[in-house]
């Protein structure tokens, strides 16, 4: 029986001992070449609403509560930009060097700049025409490579679960917003 799961699991694990060792300047470059860098952490501003709950429990002192949440909010951004990078590098490093490259080649070209264009209609709530349509098909069928990273970076859940780095992190952002609130006598909860 033993020998049995020891032989599972390294079956198991054959695709990713079998691939080179993803160079950490070949995940640079991916990173580099990823379009919308400036959504990989979260807004650093104060939510109205938490300023306004919070405020709501300090009468009187709701000036005090919107720099403490400012700085908060900061922490939390510089987090999740971080943890963002980390889970990209891993899902790039789980598909291999020769498929790292096909996504750095794509993401730098024309096609990867209509594909966005198609996308950003999407997000916008707009419909794309027929036309569109058919030119995301084309492109997503001619680079398989972007479904596999698209698999690997919905599977992203379980790599920030795993991620040593994140919660101590965000637990330190989160004992700085509550030292400030106590350091200012204000309540939070």
């Amino acid at each position: 029986m033993k020998a049995a799961l020891i032989l599972a699991a390294l079956l198991a694990a054959a695709p990713a001992l079998s691939q080179p060792a993803v160079a950490d300047s070949l995940l640079d470059e991916l990173l580099s070449s990823l379009p919308h860098q400036e959504e990989w952490g979260t807004e650093a501003k104060a939510n109205p609403a938490e300023i306004a709950r919070i405020g709501a429990l300090n009468p009187g002192r709701e000036q005090d509560v919107t720099p403490i949440l400012a700085a908060h909010a900061r922490c939390i951004a510089g987090v999740v930009a971080a943890t963002t990078r980390r889970t990209l590098r891993i899902a790039g490093r789980g598909l291999g060097a020769e498929k790292v490259r096909e996504l750095i080649a794509f993401y730098r070209s024309d096609e990867a700049r209509r594909l966005d264009a198609i996308e950003a209609l999407a997000q916008k709530g707009e419909a794309s025409t027929p036309a569109q349509e058919e030119e995301m098909r084309r492109i997503m069928a001619a680079h398989p490579v972007l479904t596999e990273f698209a698999t690997a970076i919905q599977g992203s859940g379980r790599i920030v679960g795993e991620d040593k780095f994140f919660l101590p992190a965000a637990e330190r952002c989160n004992e700085a917003r509550a030292g400030a609130f106590a350091k200012a006598a204000l309540r939070f909860d």
